[in-house]
């Protein structure tokens, strides 16, 4: 009996370890870096959005090749102007392909930039929006085809 039980305690050793392993070794990518920090703030710049009337118009979609991405971002129905807004792309299964871009303003309030998309998969697409009295984003996955 104490064989048994050496043996599936052996076994039990070696199914733990495989999963460790296969956990941080298939790494997907889909956990921000600091996301408590993150987190913590969600709900005051939601609020702080809906007391400045921030609207954050995105892209319709996406699609394998270079990309012109325009955003348009306003405050109570004016153009927000001045505003650093970056956008990051990045490809789900590996972060070879994570790119971040510094948006133009091209006409107030409206930002652009060129974005290739090189394969097909699911990618994570991030918007932020930085400004002295508020810093937010937009994030999404899209799937290419």
């Amino acid at each position: 009996m104490k064989i048994f039980l050496y043996c599936l305690y052996a076994v039990f050793l070696f199914a733990m370890g495989t999963g460790f392993y296969a956990a941080f070794s298939s790494f997907d990518g889909l956990v921000d870096s600091n996301y408590y920090e993150k987190a913590s703030g969600y709900f005051a710049t939601r609020a702080l959005e809906d007391s400045l009337g921030l609207k954050i118009v995105l892209p319709e979609s996406l699609g394998k090749g270079l990309n012109t991405v325009d955003v348009a971002v306003s405050v109570n129905g004016e153009p927000l102007e001045q505003a650093t807004v970056t956008l990051f792309t990045g490809l789900v299964s590996s972060e070879k392909y994570d790119v971040t871009h510094e948006m133009v303003e091209h006409l107030p309030g409206f930002y652009r930039v060129e974005v290739p998309i090189p394969f097909s998969g699911t990618w994570l697409i991030n918007v932020d929006v930085a400004t002295e009295t508020i810093k937010t984003n937009r994030k999404w996955f899209t799937e290419i085809d």
